[in-house]
């Protein structure tokens, strides 16, 4: 459909050129200057309607990505209007299972000590030029009435420091932290302080940070390639 459009549409082209080009030789040449113009005018008019006509068509038979996603891949079971459904895969599996492979929802992060400077809980650990950081301490927090059941029977709370001997401020989030159990699996957030924190230049702010976990400890609190460990008290 898309091919005969596209003919279609170069003849009808080809017309309006020679039309055109009568126009022309009519308006100057022959100086019949209602003739010429009437035939210049609608053929250039004609002219272009055809080009829209042409290019709409070239675009629309090339096609979209996705549509040619869709070309390419069978679906393997399609519902008919009778409620059955049929296979056009001619046996092969579902090209689309390998996506499992690649991405699990329900996968945890888990902690690397290699990817990470240690630190004990304490330790003061220089995370930018002239900004240092240190969990100070680690202890279990029960919760109250506005959260949920701890997985592991307790939230974890920790006390942060951050100071900057920096000449600029910098910035923090509650966000920028992560907890990792005995067992290496990233625990939540439980955003009962979501702060953020502007640190200025030569002050000492301190902040406290409240997990979820999975396991016990001892814990791993970890900021940028920073990492501290120990137990809550």
């Amino acid at each position: 459909m898309m091919i005969a459009l596209i003919l279609f549409s170069v003849f009808f082209l080809f017309l309006c050129l020679i039309a055109l080009i009568v126009g022309i030789i009519l308006l100057i040449v022959r100086r019949n200057k209602m003739l010429g113009a009437i035939m210049t005018s609608s053929s250039a008019f004609l002219g272009i309607i055809f080009c829209g006509v042409l290019v709409s068509s070239m675009i629309l038979s090339s096609g979209f990505p996705g549509m040619s996603m869709m070309r390419d891949h069978p679906m393997m079971y399609d519902d008919l209007m009778d409620g059955s459904t049929y296979d056009d895969t001619g046996g092969e599996d579902d090209p689309y299972n390998d996506y499992d492979e690649y991405y699990d929802e329900d996968e945890d992060y888990e902690y690397f000590s290699d990817d990470y400077t240690q630190y004990k809980v304490g330790q003061a650990a220089e995370v930018e030029d002239n900004v240092f950081i240190n969990i100070t301490k680690m202890e279990k927090w029960a919760g109250d009435k506005e959260f949920n059941s701890p997985m592991a029977g307790y939230y974890v709370k920790a006390t942060v420091t951050i100071e900057n001997k920096a000449s600029r401020s910098t910035t923090y989030y509650a966000d920028d932290f992560l907890i990792y159990d005995n067992d290496g699996l990233e625990g939540d957030n439980a955003y009962k302080e979501d702060w953020r924190i502007v640190v200025k230049p030569n002050t000492k702010v301190t902040k406290e940070i409240y997990f979820d976990v999975y396991g016990d400890g001892p814990f791993h609190i970890a900021c940028y390639d920073a990492s501290w460990s120990g137990n809550i008290k």
